[in-house]
């Protein structure tokens, strides 16, 4: 959930700011003169959201993710137990 606060709010508050973003995954739109400038959320969200822009950049990527999809879509999918029985891995 985005919550939105001000600068000031952010200011006073940001040592709890932190603590949120990185136990509860809260995320903050601070405004400036009523105008968003700014989110705050946690490192690990932020490297997450990367790492997804770079996934969806490849279209290779993308039509691999596609696949995937509709391969669970249609139930073609293996467990865990009978994919490491293919690959000979206990």
């Amino acid at each position: 959930m985005t919550r939105t606060i001000t600068l000031a709010e952010a200011k006073k508050s940001l040592s709890a700011i932190i603590k949120d973003v990185d136990e509860r995954y809260d995320r903050f739109a601070v405004t400036k003169n009523g105008v968003e400038k700014a989110v705050i959320l946690s490192s690990d969200e932020f490297a997450g959201l990367l790492e997804t822009l770079d996934l969806l950049s490849s279209i290779e990527e993308r039509d691999a993710v596609a696949r995937a999809k509709a391969q669970v879509k249609m139930g073609e999918t293996v467990s865990l137990k009978e994919f490491k029985a293919r690959v000979g891995v206990k």
